[in-house]
């Protein structure tokens, strides 16, 4: 992508549901960039034009605020994609593709995500069953990075809350099901051990959480084996999670004193009074987000102006240079020193004048009142 024509600085963020390339550069190419596109993936020129879409200059930078704080997630708030972010970032560093720019415009957005999720409460409240899940082990539970949790099942529900549970250091993790083989390839991705259904009675007691998803018909945790489980634990108390339909679980066994029975209807409605007060949060977050753009817009500015005035200086010590040079030479040629130096100071005069001399003749010429009023302001330091 760097060496397509026009692209000073890029980079590339991937997730689970949005691949964005971010490109800077004085004639990039936005056509170019989809065919490039096109032609990395081997795909027809063209033939995905219709589902992309381009934001630039503030609007570009407005979006990587809210992709990057979690605004533009499927899951509003979402923690993750601040480090999808950071990891594009990271990639681009290494293979040296960031400039001045984007490089800045990175880690504005990351400072931006901390201010979001400090100051509002868009990443506070649990959205998913299985955020809202261990939100409610750690309500009986404290730190949940001491317990132990079963899994009945091995379909999407349960992976996914294998997942998060993972992801937030539980001791340990069974999953059951009644394909062993099924329980085994589940268990290789989150070092857990797998059970066949037929084990399910004897390891209860070893678990702290229950969490149950299947599609069988009929309860496969039942009184008399929860009974058992808590005689086995010393009456230490269980979380018991039943995300089936029809339930997994015996509805009696919530009747136990310690046993925390929750079903999928707890959940969900836990998941939707999170996402009411996520949305909520949304509007300070989206203020938060646009005082920082209008941060990022004064630094590009300021930046702008930092390299014009680079441009500025290198050209009049360039003619400098080159005036000096001559003087040198005509001096070495016997010259008076007084007629080089008058003639070097009016060469030089001459020379700076010339460029802005031009423009304020053309702006004249064409009545530009505003270009001649900076220009006016700039030189002559009048405000009028």
């Amino acid at each position: 992508m760097h060496a397509v024509p026009g692209i000073r600085e890029c980079a590339i963020v991937s997730t689970c549901n949005r691949t964005e390339l971010y490109a800077s550069g004085e004639h990039a190419s936005i056509t170019a960039l989809q065919e490039w596109m096109h032609d990395w993936h081997g795909a027809r020129r063209g033939e995905f034009r219709e589902y992309l879409f381009t934001l630039q200059r503030r609007m570009a930078v407005v979006h990587l605020l809210k992709v990057t704080s979690g605004m533009d997630s499927m899951v509003l708030g979402e923690p993750q994609v601040v480090g999808q972010v950071k990891q594009a970032w990271q990639s681009a560093q290494e293979h040296q593709t960031l400039g001045t720019i984007l490089d800045r415009l990175f880690q504005h957005s990351f400072q931006t995500s901390k201010l979001v999720r400090s100051e509002t409460g868009i990443g506070h409240n649990p959205v998913t069953l299985p955020f809202a899940a261990l939100k409610l082990a750690h309500q009986i539970f404290g730190d949940v990075n001491r317990l132990s949790a079963l899994m009945i099942g091995a379909g999407e529900m349960i992976e996914d809350c294998a997942r998060h549970f993972s992801s937030q250091g539980i001791r340990a993790m069974t999953i059951c099901n009644r394909s062993p083989e099924r329980a085994k390839l589940l268990a290789e991705q989150f070092n857990a051990t797998p059970i066949g259904l037929d084990g399910l009675g004897e390891t209860l007691a070893d678990h702290d959480m229950v969490i149950a998803c299947t599609g069988s018909s009929t309860p496969l945790v039942d009184r008399d084996m929860i009974r058992k489980a808590l005689a086995r634990r010393r009456n230490q108390p269980m979380f018991v999670l039943d995300l089936s339909v029809p339930r997994n679980v015996d509805p009696g066994v919530g009747e136990f004193g310690d046993v925390y029975l929750y079903t999928v209807d707890d959940l969900r409605e836990i998941a939707e009074h999170g996402h009411r007060k996520r949305t909520e949060a949304l509007d300070a977050a989206t203020k938060i987000v646009d005082g920082q753009a209008e941060a990022f817009d004064r630094w590009l500015n300021l930046h702008a102006a930092g390299e014009t005035l680079k441009s500025l200086r290198h050209r009049a010590f360039d003619e400098r240079d080159k005036l000096l040079d001559q003087a040198r030479r005509e001096l070495a040629a016997g010259r008076d020193a007084d007629d080089v130096l008058a003639r070097f100071g009016h060469r030089l005069t001459n020379r700076l004048l010339h460029a802005p001399s031009m423009q304020l003749r053309r702006a004249a010429e064409i009545t530009d009142e505003e270009l001649m009023a900076a220009a006016r302001k700039l030189l002559l330091d009048d405000p009028s």
